[in-house]
Protein backbone atom coordinates (compact mmCIF):
# COMPACT_ATOMS: atom_id res chain seq x y z
CA UNK A 1 0.00 0.00 0.00
CA UNK A 2 2.23 2.77 1.02
CA UNK A 3 5.78 2.70 2.84
CA UNK A 4 6.01 5.55 5.03
CA UNK A 5 7.67 3.60 7.73
CA UNK A 6 11.35 4.26 7.17
CA UNK A 7 14.49 3.88 9.82
CA UNK A 8 13.27 4.29 13.68
CA UNK A 9 10.98 7.36 13.03
CA UNK A 10 8.28 5.04 15.43
CA UNK A 11 8.26 1.73 17.24
CA UNK A 12 6.31 -0.96 15.06
CA UNK A 13 3.31 -2.43 16.92
CA UNK A 14 4.05 -0.03 20.05
CA UNK A 15 0.19 -0.35 20.94
CA UNK A 16 -0.85 -3.33 20.19
CA UNK A 17 -2.09 -3.99 23.75
CA UNK A 18 -4.92 -2.03 22.69
CA UNK A 19 -5.84 -4.14 19.69
CA UNK A 20 -8.90 -1.84 18.84
CA UNK A 21 -8.76 1.61 18.42
CA UNK A 22 -12.26 3.23 18.98
CA UNK A 23 -12.41 6.60 18.04
CA UNK A 24 -10.79 7.85 14.79
CA UNK A 25 -11.59 10.03 11.93
CA UNK A 26 -9.90 8.39 9.11
CA UNK A 27 -13.03 8.53 6.49
CA UNK A 28 -12.58 10.77 3.71
CA UNK A 29 -14.45 13.84 2.91
CA UNK A 30 -16.95 13.84 5.86
CA UNK A 31 -15.83 15.86 8.93
CA UNK A 32 -12.18 17.93 9.78
CA UNK A 33 -10.28 14.44 9.34
CA UNK A 34 -8.85 13.24 6.31
CA UNK A 35 -9.63 14.87 3.18
CA UNK A 36 -8.65 12.46 0.29
CA UNK A 37 -8.84 8.40 -0.05
CA UNK A 38 -5.09 8.65 -0.40
CA UNK A 39 -5.04 10.24 3.31
CA UNK A 40 -7.50 7.74 4.58
CA UNK A 41 -5.45 4.89 3.40
CA UNK A 42 -2.08 6.02 4.82
CA UNK A 43 -3.54 6.53 7.79
CA UNK A 44 -5.01 3.26 8.31
CA UNK A 45 -1.56 2.01 7.02
CA UNK A 46 -0.03 3.79 10.11
CA UNK A 47 -2.10 2.57 12.55
CA UNK A 48 -1.71 -0.97 11.63
CA UNK A 49 2.00 -0.56 11.54
CA UNK A 50 1.39 1.09 15.19
CA UNK A 51 0.12 -2.29 16.09
CA UNK A 52 -4.00 -1.67 15.80
CA UNK A 53 -5.84 -4.48 14.25
CA UNK A 54 -9.33 -3.53 14.34
CA UNK A 55 -10.30 0.52 13.87
CA UNK A 56 -13.85 1.47 14.69
CA UNK A 57 -13.83 4.93 12.85
CA UNK A 58 -16.11 7.60 14.37
CA UNK A 59 -17.24 10.50 12.02
CA UNK A 60 -18.80 13.42 13.58
CA UNK A 61 -22.63 13.63 14.15
CA UNK A 62 -22.47 17.62 15.17
CA UNK A 63 -25.78 19.37 13.82
CA UNK A 64 -24.00 22.49 12.92
CA UNK A 65 -21.68 21.47 11.33
CA UNK A 66 -21.15 18.35 9.57
CA UNK A 67 -24.50 16.51 9.24
CA UNK A 68 -23.70 13.03 9.11
CA UNK A 69 -25.60 10.18 8.77
CA UNK A 70 -25.63 6.66 7.59
CA UNK A 71 -26.60 7.99 4.20
CA UNK A 72 -23.25 10.06 4.16
CA UNK A 73 -21.31 7.51 6.16
CA UNK A 74 -21.82 4.42 4.73
CA UNK A 75 -20.59 5.26 1.22
CA UNK A 76 -17.36 6.67 2.01
CA UNK A 77 -17.11 3.52 4.29
CA UNK A 78 -17.84 0.87 1.54
CA UNK A 79 -15.31 3.09 -0.84
CA UNK A 80 -12.39 2.76 1.62
CA UNK A 81 -13.19 -1.19 2.37
CA UNK A 82 -13.19 -1.39 -1.44
CA UNK A 83 -9.57 0.12 -1.30
CA UNK A 84 -8.24 -2.31 1.37
CA UNK A 85 -9.05 -5.07 -0.22
CA UNK A 86 -7.19 -4.81 -2.76
CA UNK A 87 -4.18 -3.92 -0.96
CA UNK A 88 -5.01 -7.36 1.12
CA UNK A 89 -4.48 -5.23 4.77
CA UNK A 90 -5.59 -7.82 7.17
CA UNK A 91 -7.45 -4.90 9.92
CA UNK A 92 -10.65 -4.49 10.51
CA UNK A 93 -12.37 -1.60 9.76
CA UNK A 94 -15.69 -0.89 11.27
CA UNK A 95 -17.58 2.53 11.65
CA UNK A 96 -20.18 4.44 14.03
CA UNK A 97 -19.76 7.79 14.70
CA UNK A 98 -18.65 10.74 17.48
CA UNK A 99 -21.80 12.31 18.42
CA UNK A 100 -22.04 15.73 19.91
CA UNK A 101 -24.61 15.79 22.38
CA UNK A 102 -27.21 19.14 21.63
CA UNK A 103 -30.85 18.75 21.69
CA UNK A 104 -30.38 17.44 18.12
CA UNK A 105 -28.57 14.08 19.47
CA UNK A 106 -31.62 13.94 21.95
CA UNK A 107 -34.11 13.71 18.95
CA UNK A 108 -31.88 10.93 17.53
CA UNK A 109 -31.89 9.04 20.19
CA UNK A 110 -35.41 9.67 20.95
CA UNK A 111 -36.45 8.55 17.32
CA UNK A 112 -33.84 5.59 17.34
CA UNK A 113 -31.03 7.05 14.77
CA UNK A 114 -28.56 6.22 16.32
CA UNK A 115 -25.23 4.01 14.22
CA UNK A 116 -23.77 2.34 17.86
CA UNK A 117 -20.75 0.14 18.11
CA UNK A 118 -21.16 -3.54 17.23
CA UNK A 119 -21.49 -3.91 21.55
CA UNK A 120 -24.25 -1.48 21.60
CA UNK A 121 -21.63 1.75 22.73
CA UNK A 122 -22.01 5.36 21.78
CA UNK A 123 -18.85 7.67 21.55
CA UNK A 124 -20.17 11.25 23.12
CA UNK A 125 -18.44 14.87 23.03
CA UNK A 126 -19.67 18.03 24.96
CA UNK A 127 -18.93 21.57 24.11
CA UNK A 128 -14.84 22.67 24.70
CA UNK A 129 -15.87 25.91 26.12
CA UNK A 130 -19.36 25.34 27.95
CA UNK A 131 -20.66 22.59 30.46
CA UNK A 132 -23.82 20.83 28.91
CA UNK A 133 -26.14 20.82 32.45
CA UNK A 134 -28.52 18.63 30.79
CA UNK A 135 -25.36 15.58 30.30
CA UNK A 136 -26.10 13.69 33.02
CA UNK A 137 -30.10 13.39 31.82
CA UNK A 138 -28.68 12.28 28.47
CA UNK A 139 -26.40 9.99 29.34
CA UNK A 140 -28.92 8.42 31.98
CA UNK A 141 -31.53 8.10 28.75
CA UNK A 142 -28.60 6.13 27.09
CA UNK A 143 -28.33 4.01 29.52
CA UNK A 144 -32.41 3.55 29.98
CA UNK A 145 -32.71 2.89 26.17
CA UNK A 146 -30.03 -0.59 26.59
CA UNK A 147 -26.78 1.82 24.76
CA UNK A 148 -22.85 1.92 26.76
CA UNK A 149 -22.04 5.29 26.70
CA UNK A 150 -18.52 6.66 26.61
CA UNK A 151 -17.42 10.17 26.84
CA UNK A 152 -14.43 11.46 24.55
CA UNK A 153 -11.47 13.14 25.68
CA UNK A 154 -12.61 14.18 29.20
CA UNK A 155 -9.52 15.63 29.80
CA UNK A 156 -9.75 17.99 27.28
CA UNK A 157 -13.02 19.45 28.90
CA UNK A 158 -10.58 22.38 30.96
CA UNK A 159 -14.05 23.77 32.76
CA UNK A 160 -14.11 20.39 34.22
CA UNK A 161 -10.30 20.53 34.98
CA UNK A 162 -10.18 20.33 39.37
CA UNK A 163 -13.69 18.26 39.12
CA UNK A 164 -12.32 14.55 39.51
CA UNK A 165 -15.57 14.05 41.45
CA UNK A 166 -17.98 14.72 38.24
CA UNK A 167 -15.86 12.26 36.26
CA UNK A 168 -16.57 9.71 39.33
CA UNK A 169 -20.33 11.17 38.79
CA UNK A 170 -20.89 10.13 35.19
CA UNK A 171 -18.56 7.09 35.57
CA UNK A 172 -21.15 6.36 38.38
CA UNK A 173 -24.09 6.71 35.89
CA UNK A 174 -22.81 4.30 33.42
CA UNK A 175 -20.54 6.31 31.18
CA UNK A 176 -16.96 5.15 30.82
CA UNK A 177 -14.41 7.66 29.47
CA UNK A 178 -12.21 7.29 26.56
CA UNK A 179 -8.63 9.27 26.69
CA UNK A 180 -6.98 10.45 23.69
CA UNK A 181 -3.17 9.22 23.46
CA UNK A 182 -1.68 12.18 22.43
CA UNK A 183 -3.15 13.69 25.75
CA UNK A 184 -0.92 11.82 27.60
CA UNK A 185 2.24 13.19 25.55
CA UNK A 186 1.19 17.16 25.62
CA UNK A 187 -0.52 17.75 22.44
CA UNK A 188 -3.31 19.61 23.35
CA UNK A 189 -1.12 21.41 26.35
CA UNK A 190 -0.23 20.71 30.10
CA UNK A 191 -3.26 21.20 31.42
CA UNK A 192 -4.54 18.66 29.77
CA UNK A 193 -2.40 16.27 29.81
CA UNK A 194 -2.45 16.34 33.88
CA UNK A 195 -6.21 16.53 33.56
CA UNK A 196 -5.38 12.97 31.66
CA UNK A 197 -2.81 11.39 33.92
CA UNK A 198 -5.01 12.02 36.90
CA UNK A 199 -7.93 10.25 35.11
CA UNK A 200 -5.67 7.30 34.95
CA UNK A 201 -4.39 7.31 38.27
CA UNK A 202 -8.06 7.49 39.36
CA UNK A 203 -8.77 4.45 37.12
CA UNK A 204 -11.89 6.53 36.01
CA UNK A 205 -10.79 5.77 32.62
CA UNK A 206 -11.72 2.77 30.14
CA UNK A 207 -10.38 3.41 26.72
CA UNK A 208 -7.67 5.05 24.97
CA UNK A 209 -7.94 6.64 21.39
CA UNK A 210 -6.28 8.00 18.75
CA UNK A 211 -8.97 10.73 18.15
CA UNK A 212 -6.98 10.68 14.46
CA UNK A 213 -7.34 13.35 12.09
CA UNK A 214 -4.43 13.89 9.85
CA UNK A 215 -0.95 13.50 9.41
CA UNK A 216 0.14 16.13 12.20
CA UNK A 217 -1.53 14.01 14.70
CA UNK A 218 -0.34 11.21 13.36
CA UNK A 219 3.48 11.78 13.63
CA UNK A 220 2.96 13.08 17.13
CA UNK A 221 1.99 9.67 18.21
CA UNK A 222 4.83 8.27 16.05
CA UNK A 223 6.97 9.75 18.77
CA UNK A 224 4.80 8.44 21.51
CA UNK A 225 5.40 5.51 20.27
CA UNK A 226 9.05 5.45 20.64
CA UNK A 227 9.09 6.60 24.88
CA UNK A 228 9.38 3.84 26.79
CA UNK A 229 8.55 5.28 30.00
CA UNK A 230 5.09 6.26 28.54
CA UNK A 231 4.66 3.03 26.92
CA UNK A 232 5.31 0.63 29.51
CA UNK A 233 2.53 2.49 31.82
CA UNK A 234 0.20 2.50 29.11
CA UNK A 235 0.85 -1.16 28.63
CA UNK A 236 0.09 -2.23 32.41
CA UNK A 237 -3.30 -0.05 32.32
CA UNK A 238 -6.60 -1.95 32.38
CA UNK A 239 -8.08 -0.57 29.22
CA UNK A 240 -11.28 -2.04 27.43
CA UNK A 241 -10.53 -1.50 23.77
CA UNK A 242 -9.81 -5.04 23.31
CA UNK A 243 -12.97 -6.21 24.63
CA UNK A 244 -14.92 -3.92 21.69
Amino acid sequence: MFNFFQGKEYSKDAFKFLTTDIHSHVLPYIDDGSKSTEESLMLIEALYNLGFRKLITTPHIYETFYKNSYETINPVFEEITKELKKENRTIELLYSAEYFVDEYFEEKISNNQLLPFPSNHILIEMSFVAYNHRIDEVIFDLVTRGYKPILAHPERYSYLDNNLQYFQKIVDLGCELQLNINSLGGYYGKGVEMLAKALMEKKLVSYLGTDLHNERQLSFLKELSKKKSLMKVLGKYDWKNSNL
